[in-house]
């Protein structure tokens, strides 16, 4: 199994490929879902990708946030400069950019990224039949889901293994951007789920701490497991991380990749005094949820920073630890120059022969014995012989100072060969034409979460209604969810994919899972396909209509709208969903919410946030206020959507019908007043936007 280890500064890096790493993974100065590291300027991507190869060790590149669209031309440029510098991957979250890559650099190796949530085979078939070849999977699975994956993909699965994890599924998470306007997609997270919550159960305090806290990852003690299942690569978290972390992590994981065994304590104490929040967990990978998982005490680092002598010296401006086996052969003969070959395990080969040639001894000889001790000297260099085959001839000798000039030659030729790969076409890009698109009639659609609301929404005359699955399976009207006097009936599919029956033509989907697997569906697209930009648009323009992302702000969406034919859809007011947990947060307070308790949380600012159940034991955390915009429809009218959609999720029946009529006579041309409270409602990301 492949070791991927973090590299978040120049230093890092080397304390991963000195402390064992078989690749890294690094950022650059753009486009990376780590802004705040240290991150890399072209020249020095090219400067560190050569010192990787050197080793033997891979670069992928994170190219892994989401793309506005008036940053394709930037972004195309910068895929262009990296396609230089010779790094072997791309990690990438935004399908649109994906696309954009693989038309300038179509040789480059795409992974997909943790952030496109991949969570089932149909999404890595998805994936597969795009241009990845590697997934990396949501770090929510267990060792049998990944199982299962394996024994069925043909795209090399990746799988996180130590440090931090979020609670909220990553690429589905809008909380740092709507509480603060800090895009986690963006790579600008500003952690909210490390501040501290009180439990609200109907309204009353019931507990309190870092509610929304995880501990942080390790599946030292799961090697052997995920070796037999067939994981490609094991990845370490932290780019944010100091070298002297990444010596740590790696060089335990490391040992016991090379060794296997059980983890001594002092190797556990090892990880933990690198960095720790209160322990560790394995718990999505062994299916154990709940409390055990949860840092509710603190969210922060409780460990001394102590590190050992060995893990300094591998995290050293000069560390040279590792070192790369070679072989040497050599002759020297009368009257030739000194001949030497040093060669690798990988097929490389460097040939040098000296500027002087021997000459015959008047004192001492230069035997084997000494020529062998005077080459063996690789010190400097990051080699070590394991085997040397050397011919003198009788009676002639060589000045130490050539022998010395040779072996540095060679050692410096097959440096070069082991950092030369070759590197893929470079192409030109063109920015697509405009589109033009029409000024239609904008149509209402209601997305609902209990039978009282669809009963709201089919009395108030909306055309196109979304319902969950799980609403389905319960309704005690049947004939609610029968078409019907113009009534379209669209199920919506679990955020992430599940098992369940869908019964009607039209699906709304939220994942790429969920596209492959209802293909042959009339298919809607939620707003958790992350469309950012026209390129993401477009990919998904077979579908019969998308919802643009609601991290987009109003010039944004008029951006990315004339550059589509697709047609478009916009939220326009709901309780937008912040969080999609797998590990509940109230069930690892000890509560659950199957019984008739209703559940939020509340923060240091005195909002309140729901919790609602989800398929599976999943939780999903609402904001606070819902977005409202009917007083704003002109502005959205604008844009040139094709429809809007409320989503009702907290809301009573008469709640429903009200807010569904203000919408209906905004869409009429009828002047709407705010809210007299305003601060009981948001403009999301209408007016701002995210960073």
């Amino acid at each position: 199994m492949e070791l991927l280890a973090p590299a978040g500064s120049a230093a890092a890096l080397r304390a991963a490929v000195q402390s064992g790493a078989d690749a890294v993974y690094l950022g650059g100065n753009m486009f990376g879902a780590r802004h705040s590291a240290e991150n890399f300027a072209i020249e020095e991507i090219k400067k560190q990708t050569e010192y990787c190869h050197l080793y033997g060790v891979d670069v992928h590149v994170t190219l892994n946030t989401l793309i506005k669209e008036k940053e394709i031309p930037a972004f195309s440029e910068y895929v262009k400069e990296l396609g230089s510098t010779g790094v072997d991957a791309f990690i990438v979250q935004d399908i649109g950019a994906a696309e954009i890559i693989k038309k300038i650099l179509p040789d480059m190796t795409l992974h997909a990224s943790t952030q496109m949530t991949v969570t089932s085979l149909e999404g890595v078939k998805y994936l597969e039949d795009v241009g990845f070849s590697r997934v990396v999977l949501a770090r929510e699975l267990s060792k049998k889901e990944i199982e299962y994956i394996i024994k069925h993909a043909k795209a090399e699965i990746e799988v996180f293994v130590h440090g931090a994890i979020c609670m909220c599924y990553s690429g589905q998470c809008l909380m740092s951007s709507i509480l603060g306007g800090r895009s986690g997609n963006r790579g600008r997270c500003a952690q909210p789920c490390r501040l501290p919550y009180i439990l609200l159960e109907n309204g009353k305090n019931v507990g309190n701490g870092y509610l929304l806290s995880p501990k942080d990852m390790a599946l030292i003690e799961n090697l052997d497991d995920l070796n037999e299942i067939g994981v490609k690569s094991l990845k370490i978290e932290g780019r944010l991380k100091r070298a002297e972390y990444v010596s740590a992590v790696v060089g335990v994981y490391r040992k016991y990749l090379d060794r296997g065994g059980r983890v001594t304590k002092s190797d556990m104490t090892e990880l933990t005094d690198a960095f720790s929040r209160t322990g560790f967990t394995d718990g999505y990978f062994t299916e154990h949820l709940g409390k055990e998982m949860m840092s509710h005490l603190t969210p922060s680092n409780n460990s001394e920073n102590k590190f050992s002598a060995e893990v300094k010296e591998r995290a050293a401006e000069n560390a040279n630890i590792r070192k790369i086996p070679v072989n040497i052969s050599g002759t020297l003969k009368q009257n030739e120059p000194l001949c030497l070959t040093i060669y690798d395990n990988d097929g490389n080969c460097a040939y040098t022969e000296g500027t002087l040639k021997s000459e015959t001894a008047l004192n001492s000889t230069l035997s084997e014995e000494r020529l062998k001790e005077q080459l063996l000297k690789l010190g400097n260099t990051p080699f070590e012989c394991d085997d040397i085959d050397i011919s003198v001839d009788d009676g002639i000798t060589i000045p130490i100072k050539e022998i010395n000039s040779v072996r540095r030659a060679a050692a410096d030729d097959l440096i070069l060969k082991r950092q030369n790969r070759e590197k893929g076409r470079i192409l030109d890009f063109q920015m697509p034409e405009p589109v033009g698109r029409n000024d239609g009639d904008i149509k209402l659609s209601v997305e609902v979460s209990s039978e009282e609301q669809l009963r709201a929404a089919i009395k108030n005359g909306i055309s196109r209604i979304y319902i969950p699955a799980r609403l389905m399976g319960t309704l005690k009207d049947k004939s609610l969810s029968e078409p019907g006097n113009g009534i379209q009936i669209i199920t919506k599919s679990s955020e992430i994919l599940s098992e369940e029956e869908i019964i009607t033509e039209g699906v709304l989907v939220s994942s790429p899972a969920a596209i492959y697997k209802y293909n042959r569906k009339e298919l809607y697209g939620d707003f958790r396909l992350n469309i950012f930009n026209s390129y993401t648009a477009n990919h998904f323009d077979s579908l019969k209509m998308i919802t643009l992302s609601p991290e987009l702000n109003i010039h944004e969406i008029r951006e990315t709208l004339n550059n589509t034919s697709a047609d478009a859809e916009i939220i326009a007011y709901g309780h937008i969903p912040l969080m999609i947990m797998r590990n509940c947060p109230v069930k690892a307070m000890g509560k659950c919410q199957k019984g008739k308790m209703v559940y939020s949380l509340r923060d240091r600012k005195k909002e309140v946030f729901p919790v609602v159940c989800e398929d599976n034991c999943r939780a999903k955390l609402l904001n606070s206020k819902p977005i409202f915009m009917a007083d704003k429809i002109d502005d959205l009218k604008k844009l040139k959507i094709n429809s809007i959609r409320l989503i009702f999720t907290v809301e009573k029946f008469s709640q429903c019908g009200k807010i569904i009529d203000v919408y209906k006579r905004a869409l009429n041309g009828e002047a709407i007043k705010s809210p007299v409270d305003g601060n009981s409602y948001t403009r999301g990301h209408f007016y701002r936007g995210v960073l």
